[in-house]
């Protein structure tokens, strides 16, 4: 375990110590800062290049709360052309390589390989800057709101995107957004494909002035699957449907807020579907310009399955969303099946460095169903061990090395409840490094 973690130390002690010398160079004065600068500086001005190399050690103590270890390196390496040969068309695409070493995971997962593949893909009729109506077609991300339900979060170190089409209309008092695709399925030994029998379709609208001093986001999503089982036993199709409405905003004395709540219908393999989430948060920000103090407090709840037998399914789907510190930031929960309270504060500390901290407070919504980690069911409850799972404290720090370069430290530990403890589980630790480096 000690001679994994100094082997991925040494390896962020060279991405590190390479980054430092991009940032010497630009206090020379060099006119172009970057690799991908020189090469752009050569090429036709609507021909853009753009490189990202991303190396992260995690060390995680009480694997699924387990008495099991694994640090493991990842690494991702993302290669992009912008080409914009008219105002109104422009071609994307992008190269992702990503990997993961040391692990003790075999295979890893998914969410952690994908060599070599190409993740972004898409053609885009009209100027989503200057045109009332654009078009993308082809491999994107999708992403909306917060990224509660729908993100291709950055953090991951494979990300998420769909072959899809999508249709922007846009005027000064809004914009809507309408989609129809397949996310994409991720191979950790071929490239990326649809995923079989999926399909997923979405209507995101955004109202700037529709209420003072805030943003209102009503949306709805389908998502229709093939070949699911439900909890009798049969076999069928999945076809559900969520709606629902984000809200921020604005108040006096440096105060704003955001509320999110979302209601799912449908059925599943022949059974009724019907489930719900909400999301709250109040947050100040200090007057103290040079160090942006923000404190704030937040409380998210999503409905849990109360029978798992009887044909009725009340367990929140969160479809595809980026769940990184959004319920911790371990990141050992989701929406499903969880109510979770947050007190929180961050705090910029001058030349590029920021620090924040945070203590979350964990309990099952429905103790008769379990805790859920990327929609499923990780630990199961019998409704008889209690439903407070135990509470998280987190801290964060990030260094902006230099205008293409940032690292990242992340910790977070589990402490155990009743719930975890009852079911003879134990908390768990995680220890989060990175480097991210343009070129």
């Amino acid at each position: 375990m000690m001679r994994k973690i100094v082997v991925c130390c040494c390896c962020l002690v060279i991405a590190l110590s390479s980054s430092l010398e991009t940032r010497c160079a630009d206090k020379r004065g060099n006119t172009s800062t970057s690799p991908a600068g020189y090469l752009n500086a050569e090429l036709p001005s609507w021909l853009k290049f753009s490189a990202e190399e991303r190396m992260r050690v995690e060390t995680l103590a009480g694997v699924q709360f387990r008495a099991k270890d694994n640090t493991y390196l990842l690494h991702r390496m993302r290669l992009s052309l912008d080409a914009t040969p008219l105002d109104s068309l422009r071609f994307f695409l992008q190269a992702q390589d990503a990997r993961v070493f040391f692990t003790n995971v075999t295979p890893p997962p998914s969410t952690q390989k994908d060599p070599i593949d190409l993740r972004l893909g898409y053609v885009e009729l009209g100027n989503r800057e200057t045109r009332a109506l654009t078009l993308r077609a082809g491999r994107q991300g999708l992403e909306f709101g917060e990224g509660r339900l729908l993100s291709d979060g950055n953090w991951s170190n494979v990300g998420r995107t769909f072959d899809a089409a999508r249709l922007t209309v846009r005027s000064k008092r809004m914009q809507l957004d309408a989609f129809s695709g397949v996310s994409d399925k991720i191979a950790i030994d071929g490239f990326a494909m649809p995923t079989p029998g999926e399909h997923f379709h979405g209507l995101y609208a955004s109202f700037a002035k529709l209420a003072p001093a805030a943003v209102v986001e009503p949306y709805a999503f389908w998502k229709l699957e093939h070949g699911v089982k439900g909890e009798i036993g049969r076999s069928g199709n999945l076809d559900e449907k969520t709606a629902g409405v984000r809200w921020a905003g604005s108040l006096p004395d440096r105060f704003d807020y955001g509320m999110e709540a979302a209601i799912q219908r449908g059925s599943y393999a022949g059974e009724p579907l019907s489930a719900w989430a909400a999301h709250t948060m109040l947050r100040y920000s200090g007057r103290n310009a040079r160090h942006a103090p923000k404190a704030w407090v937040e409380l998210n709840r999503g409905s849990g399955d109360s029978d798992a037998k009887d044909g009725r399914h009340e367990a929140f789907d969160t479809l595809f969303p980026g769940n990184h510190d959004k319920v911790g930031a371990a990141d050992q929960f989701c929406w499903t099946n969880l109510t979770h309270a947050r007190a929180a504060f961050q705090q910029k500390a001058g030349a590029g460095v920021s620090f924040g901290a945070a203590e979350n407070w964990l309990w099952l919504t429905n103790r008769r169903d379990g805790i859920y980690g990327s929609g499923k069911v990780t630990i199961a409850s019998n409704g008889l061990e209690g439903n407070f799972i135990g509470h998280e404290p987190d801290v964060q720090a990030k260094w902006k090395v230099s205008r293409l370069t940032q690292l990242e430290f992340t910790a977070g530990h589990v402490f155990a409840g009743h719930f975890l403890r009852a079911t003879n589980h134990t908390g768990m630790n995680s220890v989060v490094v990175s480097v991210s480096q343009g070129f």
